[in-house]
């Protein structure tokens, strides 16, 4: 991490500085291809990193990555709260504190202007559906982890501020594994973000978080995000950096594994998110920088840049066999382009979703903007490009007739079909349970399966079939 050589490299001199007194106070929503984004200027994070646990279960490189989201952070110009080493007691008390500020701080920002991280390492694991984060000098894998860890859902997410829109990130770099205390117990654990919330975990349900036991060096998870959002300009909404941060530590823990000869499933994050609207991290540098490279390339004879108008062009695609297309053709024409970064996450998206489409028999008729309210058409948009989590929304639209929509049966199946092979675990067991109570016992199987192979695991009262 080298965040003064980054600073200078996207300071512009004289010229700058006389651009940034035009520069309004507050970043106002952005213009030309990414005019529905927010640009969020009131930032605020809470970073925990705890490396000392009992029974030499310690993680090295907590601290170290705690400095390092600090310092990524910073140059994004949040004003961020760091700890190591919290004991239960502690970390409760600096989450209560943080939440406490942050909402009195919500009541008087506009909505969208606000963003707020929440950033975990240590151990971590999951237990009667819940997510737990686990305190300083514990044993993770003892019988009192249970009591004293904090619940992800009702003592994390819950202390962050519900305005809506709004942008409330957690990051948490822990495990999400089962350290079998409670055999027996029911364990659904995939999560569903609320409102205004993403939550990026540095590993699927089930699986363990990997990390090296250097203490100068960050996890896989870390590095990847700290890389990513560093190196970021600007214009690439969060969710799609977080997508690239998934790919980029993905990459590295198989290349890892290939060159070790470990046969073994790598680690790959997994983004959960329940967001209206796009939204973008930047500093003041990053803003000067979009000013300058905009009225560089604006057209002499009126409108955007020819990047610009080919992007919005793609924004507007809803089909995701033509969203692929047109990202194609955008990538071989502009390498090198100021969307090219969101371009790239967006094809990788749209071509999950063209396969998945295929898969659960989604027909383009289905892909309907001109039905719904604002918030069915917002994750229509979202889950043509593949997002699982807005795919499951518009199947419970259909399901309870809200969001403008009449209720569907059938549209209900298939979007949970859909959802279900973009990689939501929860939608595949709700599709289980729909073929379980029509008969249809054959498809109940494979997708109860599924939702196991997600990270999703169904009661051990109700899953009798043999895994």
């Amino acid at each position: 991490m080298d965040c003064d050589r980054r600073r200078r490299a996207l300071l512009l001199g004289g010229a700058a500085g006389m651009l940034a007194t035009r520069l309004p106070q507050a970043f106002a929503q952005a213009d030309g291809g990414l005019k529905d984004a927010y640009v969020p200027r009131t930032k605020h994070a809470l970073l925990i990193g705890n490396r000392v646990y009992a029974n030499n279960k310690d993680i090295p490189p907590a601290h170290k990555n705690v400095a390092d989201v600090r310092e990524t952070l910073e140059f994004l110009e949040f004003k961020v709260s760091s700890h190591t080493d919290l004991d239960a007691t502690a970390m409760r008390a600096a989450i209560t504190s943080f939440g406490a500020m942050i909402r009195d701080i919500a009541e008087n920002t506009q909505a969208g202007s606000l963003a707020v991280v929440f950033y975990f390492c240590g151990h971590g694991f999951q237990s009667d559906g819940q997510n737990y984060l686990v305190p300083a000098g514990i044993d993770p894998t003892s019988e009192g982890a249970l009591k004293q860890s904090l619940k992800l859902m009702d003592e994390v997410l819950a202390m962050l501020p519900r305005r809506y829109p709004g942008l409330s990130v957690a990051l948490i770099d822990a495990c999400r594994t089962d350290p079998t205390f409670k055999k027996g117990a029911d364990d659904l654990n995939q999560i569903s973000a609320p409102e205004g919330t993403m939550v990026f975990f540095a590993t699927r349900a089930g699986r363990p978080a990997l990390a090296p036991i250097d203490p100068n060096r960050n996890t896989f998870f870390t590095e990847a995000v700290c890389d990513t959002l560093s190196k970021s300009n600007g214009v690439t909404p969060l969710d799609d950096l977080f997508q690239i941060a998934a790919s980029n530590c993905q990459r590295k823990v198989k290349d890892l594994f290939d060159k070790a000869k470990i046969n073994w499933l790598p680690q790959y994050p997994e983004v959960t998110g329940n967001l209206r609207g796009k939204f973008v991290i930047r500093n003041r540098d990053l803003e000067i920088n979009r000013q300058r490279r905009r009225q560089q390339a604006i057209s002499p004879l009126g409108g955007g840049s020819a990047e610009e108008d080919r992007w919005i062009e793609i924004r507007k695609a809803i089909k995701p066999r033509e969203v692929v297309r047109l990202c194609e053709v955008f990538l071989k024409t502009f390498p090198d382009g100021e969307y090219t970064q969101t371009a790239q996450a967006t094809l990788d998206g749209a071509r999950l979703a063209a396969d998945s489409q295929r898969a659960a028999g989604l027909s383009s008729d289905a892909i309907d903007t001109s039905i719904g309210n604002e918030d069915y058409r917002d994750d229509l948009v979202k889950a043509v490009r593949g997002d699982k989590d807005a795919a499951h929304r518009i199947a419970i639209m259909y399901r309870e007739g809200n969001g403008g929509m009449r209720v569907n049966p059938r549209r209900v199946e298939i979007w949970l079909k859909f959802s279900a092979e973009l990689g939501n675990g929860i939608a595949s067991w709700q599709l289980s349970e729909y073929y379980s109570s029509t008969g249809m016992v054959g498809e109940a199987a494979r997708y109860e399966r599924r939702a196991v192979d997600l990270g999703y695991r169904p009661p051990p009262r109700l899953s009798n079939r043999g895994y």
